[in-house]
């Protein structure tokens, strides 16, 4: 029986916790994301978010390159830019829920026709933005549809001039301090180093923790 081949993106712990990204090709392919948790019985897989390889193909090489961008020394292979490949992929956990995040967005119903405005705000979320919305999406009871997860996807699918009249709003807001703002207010190297590095326009103001709030109510 053959072994899979799993391809690593950058550096993931041998017996750590992980997450697997399995890429399909062909018509009709789709992609998965799994949580794997390693357990004394051995690893324990959950299943977390799918969507067609043909949507995924459209944006992977600057989702790759986001979060590439992103990952500290450490979390890199010497002289080796990480990728991800057809077939099977392994990620740490903090990559994997960088990624998670924008797959349940990209799950939701009309995720297709607003795909770059879902990927250009997924963008300007700094990574502990990312980690800290995915425990909300992640938490008990939430599902595609409701939530936490159909409020994030109307967060960023939003237009980029209402995304930057909304955070106009956050510093009224008393929710806002349940939000990681120190990623915010002193990212201002990070977010040149990645303008230099896309050679984009300049970037839109990031969705604010209190409009995602509103729009992601969980419901029972």
């Amino acid at each position: 029986m053959t072994e899979t081949l799993i391809h690593d993106f950058g550096v993931v712990p041998e017996r750590g916790d992980s997450y697997e990204f399995l890429i399909g090709s062909g018509t009709g392919a789709s992609c998965l994301l799994t949580g794997v948790v390693q357990t004394e019985r051995g690893p324990r897989r959950t299943e977390l978010a799918e969507i067609p390889a043909a949507l995924w193909r459209k944006i992977s090489a600057r989702v790759v390159r986001e979060l590439a961008l992103d990952m500290h020394d450490e979390e890199r292979l010497p002289k080796k830019a990480p990728t991800l490949k057809t077939g099977a992929n392994r990620l740490s956990p903090l990559v994997g829920r960088e990624l998670a995040l924008l797959l349940w967005v990209l799950q939701e119903e009309g995720a297709a026709e607003q795909l770059e405005a879902i990927l250009n705000g997924w963008r300007e979320l700094a990574r502990e933005e990312r980690w800290w919305l995915y425990a909300k999406a992640a938490s008990p009871g939430q599902r595609s549809g409701i939530g936490w997860r159909r409020g994030l996807f109307h967060a960023l699918s939003e237009a980029a001039e209402s995304r930057a009249a909304v955070s106009s709003l956050e510093k009224k807001s008393p929710l806002a301090g349940d939000c990681p703002s120190s990623s915010r207010r002193q990212r201002t190297s990070n977010q040149a180093r990645k303008d230099q590095a896309r050679r984009a326009k300049p970037a839109a103001a990031v969705p604010a923790a209190s409009n995602l709030k509103k729009r992601a109510v969980p419901t029972n």
